[in-house]
């Protein structure tokens, strides 16, 4: 007999009970690793969407702003509601971010030491009113530790000064 003959012949054979066994294995591991990357991708896009929302929230607080100091150069009576008004156009007509508007002395002087006037404009957002991210966090609640990971509540303010006083 050859080198090659004699190698063939001394491979064992597989038992099939053994190979029996082996089926499927490869599509549990493909199932395991395909759900975690299906995890990593949910997470990935759930904070992309909170971080999102945080910047427009941001991002309205601080066109409310504007319009706070716009509304006090106008000498409008109705500035509070002008400054939500532009805060909440950020969103469109149909949003149930809540909006309030403060008005106070500023926690700093003004020039010459004058006490100057300043209005905050505070804008909070329940996540549970948005599907997806509700969904989320029913999701991530599963987890240990999971229910910390979405905030109920998400907000912004801005503060601006609007007067510095008497003239």
């Amino acid at each position: 007999m050859g080198g090659s003959e004699m190698g063939a012949a001394a491979l064992p054979r597989p038992i099939p009970a053994l190979r029996a066994r082996q089926r499927g294995v490869a599509a549990l591991e493909f199932s395991l690793v395909l759900m975690a990357l299906f995890m990593f991708l949910f997470a990935i896009i759930g904070l992309g969407l909170i971080f999102w929302l945080q910047q427009q929230l941001a991002a309205a607080a601080s066109e409310g702003a504007r319009a706070a100091v716009q509304a006090q150069l106008d000498e409008a009576p109705d500035a509070a509601a002008r400054t939500c008004g532009a805060a909440l156009a950020v969103f469109g007509s149909d949003t149930s971010v809540d909006c309030r508007v403060t008005r106070a002395p500023c926690a700093w002087a003004g020039s010459g030491g004058q006490a100057a006037d300043c209005a905050t404009v505070a804008l909070s957002y329940s996540v549970r009113q948005w599907p997806l991210l509700a969904t989320a966090q029913g999701f991530l609640s599963m987890l240990p530790g999971g229910g910390n990971w979405i905030p109920e509540r998400m907000g912004a303010r801005a503060v601006v000064q609007v007067s510095q006083g008497t003239p």
